[in-house]
């Protein structure tokens, strides 16, 4: 596999393939600018400088897309339904590319397809970590199973861990209500898997780490009936 790190694949793909100042260039940089502010990669900074991400392409996941495209884009960016489309061909093209370049495994591009896609995922994984018979003394139900996690921990300036009521869902992300001092948390940047398993009223165990104005899931636990 390609052992560049990604902002230099980043680089090559926009001056080697799309050129300079094209619109597929600018969707480009406003999706490493994404990355670099929401992405929860690690990157080095130098002050008058262009960040720069030094993971390698394996750690761009098929949430980096569905993120961009379903979170950033609409509620951030405010881009028209055009926007999308035309925002949604270009991570198309970068993950082909990728692959092509051998940068990505094959399972990592349909991973990533789907998201781009809006493909309909399967259901979340599950582990159990306290045996599912198990009950909770002060719950009375039977005690959650936590999700495996599927966010690479970045940098965050808090966590939060706790027992929440969903108050709203959207595709891949949540809000919800904590259970301690009742205030609402969100948005929650999740798999579409989390989301589409969830709805308005659940009780839920959550990990988050704050990055920016949003949080990142760590883990999830099954809901409570």
């Amino acid at each position: 596999m390609e052992l560049k790190i990604l902002d230099a694949l980043l680089s090559e793909f926009q001056k080697e393939v799309l050129g300079p100042g094209t619109p597929e260039a600018r969707e480009l940089a406003r999706f490493h600018e994404f990355l670099v502010k929401h992405g929860g990669l690690r990157r080095l900074e130098v002050p008058g400088k262009q960040a720069q991400i030094l993971e390698q392409a394996e750690a761009l996941r098929c949430f980096h897309f569905s993120q961009y495209l379903d979170w950033y884009l609409t509620e951030k960016v405010g881009a028209s339904r055009r926007e999308l489309e035309e925002a949604r061909a270009a991570m198309k093209h970068l993950n082909e590319w990728l692959l092509e370049r051998q940068a990505i495994t094959h399972d990592a591009f349909e991973e990533n397809q789907e998201s781009i896609l809006g493909s309909e995922a399967g259901p979340p994984v599950y582990e159990d970590v306290v045996g599912s018979e198990e009950e909770d003394p002060e719950a009375g139900v039977s005690s959650v199973r936590e999700e495996k996690d599927f966010y690479v921990p970045g940098e965050y300036s808090s966590t939060l861990s706790g027992e929440f009521i969903i108050t709203k869902v959207q595709e891949g992300i949540l809000y919800g209500e904590h259970r301690v001092d009742g205030r609402e948390v969100g948005p929650i940047l999740v798999d579409r898997a989390v989301s589409s398993g969830h709805k308005v009223g659940d009780r839920v165990h959550l990990s988050l780490g704050k990055a920016g104005d949003h949080w990142n899931l760590l883990s999830v636990g099954r809901r409570r009936e």
